[in-house]
């Protein structure tokens, strides 16, 4: 969603890491400096995946030999950066694909992020869901639709408990992740 890292952003960090690590030493406190804002804006957010990757990455940078998976989503992110760092090339730029597991998870995590502590996120979220609303509408997941038509709903106050019915296996158990993350009213 709007507030966590973007898959551009996470190709970046992978690329200016082993960018500097390997070739550009020059640069490395520059983006020591930027990975430390980057955390921080991270920790500001409660995004604690993000906070955690960026950190190891700031940590690898001091020791390389540090290579423990960071036990976030980001692990491939992590992984291509110490497949560079062995091999000694960039990794090329892939666009990472998006399931719908992982956009369900992304969604319900988004609306618990704006229900709690990024309340300022509401706009953000809610025309991303717009814009993922249209492409359902036009892929024909009608499934999909009534989803994010209840995430909506959710963003704009109802209690999200009452659309639970709405939904059976995989959309019931993202659903109920929203259920069990929403503010108690």
């Amino acid at each position: 969603m709007a507030y966590a890292l973007t898959s551009e952003q996470v190709q970046q960090v992978v690329q200016n890491t082993v960018l500097v690590a390997l070739a550009r030493s020059d640069l490395l406190p520059d983006w020591r400096a930027n990975l430390g804002d980057l955390i921080q804006q991270m920790r500001a957010a409660a995004l604690d995946d993000e906070a955690i990757f960026l950190a190891a990455v700031l940590a690898l940078l001091d020791r390389p030999t540090d290579t423990l998976p960071t036990g976030t989503r980001y692990d491939q992110a992590w992984q291509a950066i110490l497949t560079g760092l062995q091999t000694g090339s960039l990794p090329s730029a892939r666009e990472e694909t998006v399931t719908l597991d992982r956009l369900l998870e992304s969604i319900a995590q988004a609306i618990s992020a704006v229900q709690t502590h990024a309340p300022d996120q509401h706009q953000a979220v809610y025309e991303e869901l717009m814009h993922i609303k249209a492409a359902a509408l036009e892929a024909k997941v009608p499934e999909l639709v009534v989803w994010i038509d209840d995430a909506l709903d959710v963003l704009d106050g109802a209690e999200a408990a009452e659309r639970a019915h709405h939904h059976a296996g995989m959309y019931s158990v993202y659903w109920q992740t929203v259920v069990d993350n929403s503010p108690s009213s």
